[in-house]
């Protein structure tokens, strides 16, 4: 009786023991953004995503074997851009000029998500997970050139105070854990953050609001604590 009691006592600490071993990750993780500002449209011009960087910190948490709390405290650079072309006449001149207009919109986050992440059984590593995202704006800047083809001008002017320091929304993704030597592991993941919060402090573009949406595409190192 004494021995069956011991045993199954060793046999608890054993299991408990093997899997706290997978219960906490920690790692890095850098990728790429692919990002735009929603309602940023204006008449006349071509507006659309840009690329950008992240980088950070990443902590896992496991609920149970195949379910686990995630999170990532990154830099975000978040770049949406947009061109068009125009023609300006300047009084009292009668002659008019054309131009080519580029510009940028640059923003620095930091960002934390916290997901619920699912790892299917038999897969070989897949996973989804998803959950909200809070966003705390570092600063921004709007970055634009004009050129009528003999001479170009380029204009950068910062644009922090126009922009609310707090984003929020939903983010969902999929991915997979390369499992390596050693307790460690490679996971590539792509992400799509939808933003719900309004970045702008003030209605612009004929009075639209603004929000964040972006595309990542990481890939991370985690070590099993």
């Amino acid at each position: 009786m004494k021995k069956s009691i011991v045993f199954l006592f060793l046999m608890s600490l054993f299991t408990s023991l093997s899997f706290a071993q997978h219960r906490q990750k920690f790692g890095i993780n850098t990728g790429v953004t692919y990002s735009a500002f929603r309602n940023m449209d204006v008449p006349n011009v071509d507006y659309g995503y840009e690329t950008g960087i992240l980088v950070g910190l990443s902590y896992e948490y496991y609920l149970s074997e195949n379910l686990s709390i995630k999170t990532n405290l990154s830099y975000d650079k978040k770049s949406s851009k947009g061109s068009t072309h125009t023609v300006v006449q300047e009084f009292p001149d009668p002659a008019f000029t054309e131009a080519d207009i580029n510009f940028k919109f640059h923003y620095n986050y930091l960002t934390l998500p916290v997901l619920l992440k699912y790892e299917f059984k038999n897969t070989h590593g897949f996973f989804i997970n998803g959950g909200p995202f809070f966003g705390y704006l570092l600063d921004s800047e709007f970055e634009g050139s004009a050129s009528d083809g003999i001479t170009s001008q380029n204009y950068t002017e910062s644009t922090t105070d126009y922009n609310n320091k707090f984003d929020f929304g939903i983010t969902s993704g999929i991915g997979k854990v390369f499992q390596l030597k050693n307790k460690s592991s490679i996971v590539v993941e792509f992400r799509n953050n939808l933003g719900l919060f309004q970045t702008n402090k003030n209605n612009t573009f004929n009075n639209n609001t603004v929000r964040s949406n972006s595309y990542n595409l990481l890939v991370g190192w985690s070590y099993d604590l």
